[in-house]
């Protein structure tokens, strides 16, 4: 007892020195005991992992061969450790041949997977959009049209389909559910199971007077991003010294700068969705070229563990008529942001719309920033729920195809410089035509 009195009055007598040390106590207490689940998570994971790999083979059978394009710069160059820590490992014990290819440059990965002379069993993604984009931009660019199936690992800074696909509803931000969302990533591609996923090409329209050929198409699983919201938080490594307060400390600080896009003004063109028809049956067809190519390989032993899909029947898109589908509609629009993105990133309502109905883009006509403060607030609150692409929009409509004219454009040297973000990496603002293109590309998902 009279220990506890001494202790106590200790306590009372240095309440400053106790508060710290309490406060750093129940943090130690705090990061081990995450730690210590974080653990418990992977040995979950990695026993899961070893039922496949525990499976026998032929003789002349060979083990699944996945290709890894691992971004090392992503997430602030964490990516490479992450996924050394929590993704590798479950692919190997799974049984996979797993070769790792690190990017060291823009666009590396599109053209990698552009000219690989042959794809593996499935492709890997390691990174955050700008990297998925680029692997899908490259793989739709092969002249032999062969496609595989890519697993999407959320090692980036941004990773809007992944965490849309594998992390679990309601979950915080904390490292534990970070962790959660990679190991289920890798887990995907082992347990097999895919889904056709929309993505959106974008081409920029080539002018009158230029006589250079036409540049290979951009895809893009996300969004493409045009405004002051974009170019700010671009900006956010500049301000590396406030650490996790970064995004919010960019906008604060450049909100009240008028070098920004705060008007996106553009003249608009678009057609109406359509399910499939005469008018547009190639971009409809790309879905079952792809199913036909599938259907050809042959399946791998792993593959007893996965249900044989059912294939639809093929449905012929070039007798369906749908006028509405070529009737042009044109609107002027002057907004601080204008956002085009793809359902894979679209905010879902229970019961708004089936699938077939969500083949679709959706363009968000932001509102004009009427004051710096309650653009500072919208942007912070968007930073903070992780929604980059639900901009507060003045009007909303959806398309099957949008083409974009800008007004201003960068002419001469001495012009500022003008940039789209397509799945959060830069563009150079120019006049683009973008389509949507329906199950162009396998996920592997839950």
């Amino acid at each position: 007892m009279a220990f506890v009195i001494r202790f106590a009055k200790a306590v009372r007598n240095n309440w400053k020195k106790s508060t710290v040390f309490a406060s750093a106590l129940a943090y130690g207490v705090s990061y081990s005991n995450e730690k210590y689940e974080i653990k418990q998570l992977m040995r979950y994971y990695c026993s899961e992992a070893s039922r496949y790999g525990d499976v026998k083979i032929g003789l002349n059978q060979r083990p699944p061969k996945v290709l890894v394009l691992l971004n090392p710069a992503a997430n602030r160059k964490s990516s490479e450790e992450d996924f050394h820590n929590y993704c590798e490992p479950i692919l190997h014990l799974a049984g996979f041949e797993v070769d790792v290819v690190k990017t060291d440059s823009e666009g590396h990965a599109r053209r990698y997977v552009e000219e690989l002379a042959n794809l593996p069993d499935a492709l890997i993604v390691g990174g955050g959009d700008g990297t998925l984009s680029e692997a899908v931009s490259g793989m739709k660019r092969r002249q032999d049209g062969t496609q595989c199936p890519i697993g999407v690992l959320p090692l980036g800074r941004t990773n809007t389909l992944a965490v849309k696909l594998f992390s679990a509803e309601g979950a915080n931000n904390s490292d534990l559910e970070n962790v959660r969302t990679m190991a289920n990533a890798a887990y995907a591609v082992i347990a097999g199971k895919k889904e056709k996923t929309d993505v959106m090409r974008i081409e920029v329209l080539p002018s009158v007077a230029d006589e250079t050929p036409p540049e290979k198409p951009v895809y893009a699983v996300g969004a493409l991003q045009w405004g002051a919201f974009r170019d700010i938080l671009a900006l956010r490594d500049k301000y590396w010294y406030t650490a996790s307060l970064r995004d919010y400390t960019a906008f604060l600080f450049n909100a009240f700068d008028g070098a920004h896009t705060w008007k996106c003004k553009a003249k608009i063109a678009y057609t109406e969705p359509c399910s499939g028809c005469s008018n547009c049956y190639k971009d409809m067809d790309d879905q079952w070229a792809a199913a036909k190519r599938q259907e050809q390989q042959p399946r791998r032993w792993w593959s007893v563990f996965v249900p044989r899909s059912k294939t639809a029947p093929k449905t012929d898109y070039s007798k369906i008529i749908n006028e509405r589908c070529s009737v042009r509609h044109e609107l002027e629009v002057d907004p601080s942001e204008l956002v085009i993105k793809t359902g894979n990133v679209a905010v879902e309502e229970k019961g708004s719309e089936t699938k077939e109905d969500s083949t679709k883009l959706e363009v968000l006509v932001g509102e004009q920033a009427d004051s710096s403060f309650n653009f500072i607030g919208e942007s912070w609150g968007r930073v903070k729920g992780r929604k980059f692409f639900e901009c507060p929009a003045k009007d909303s409509f959806s398309v099957r195809t949008v083409e974009l004219f800008p007004e201003r454009l960068k002419v001469e040297e001495s012009d500022p410089e003008l940039y789209y973000s397509i799945d959060n990496e830069a563009y150079e603002v120019r006049p683009v035509r973008i389509t949507v293109v329906p199950k162009a590309v396998e996920i592997f998902t839950f």
